[in-house]
């Protein structure tokens, strides 16, 4: 596939999916891509709508590695929160609630997610709250 110059409103349903490697996953929040995938890791790329938020989670079964590639997001981690902005580093271990949001009101956030462990299904999410009536 041609690079495609970088642009936080480009339409990625637009592009032909047939040339992807990964699909591009939509969700209520926003979307995230796959961008490598083999049996011990996986990474992601995760746009975060404005105002928008991950739910209040686990994995059972991963380590999650995340780093803040544009703007700024509010972040729970176990017990604590924190803001956090690009190029930012987030390590949250496997069995720590978190939860990731976006408090602008007119950009996206853009993280990146490296995990790590023996199984990255979705069906590894254990959701706490959500504000988008998934828990």
């Amino acid at each position: 596939m041609k690079d495609i110059k970088f642009d936080l409103n480009y339409n990625f349903l637009s592009i032909d999916d047939s040339i992807l490697e990964n699909e591009i996953y939509n969700r209520p929040w926003g979307f995230y891509k796959t961008t490598f995938s083999n049996p011990y890791s996986q990474s992601k790329i995760i746009k975060i709508n404005p105002l928008g938020e991950l739910s209040l989670q686990e994995h059972k079964h991963r380590e999650e590695h995340w780093i803040v590639i544009y703007d700024i997001g509010d972040v729970i981690l176990g017990e604590s929160k924190k803001k956090v902005s690009t190029g930012s580093y987030i390590f949250i271990p496997k069995g720590c609630k978190h939860k990731i949001s976006n408090p602008s009101e007119t950009k996206s956030l853009m993280i990146a997610e490296v995990q790590l462990g023996e199984y990255f299904g979705e069906n590894d999410i254990i959701r706490y709250q959500d504000i988008y009536g998934r828990v």
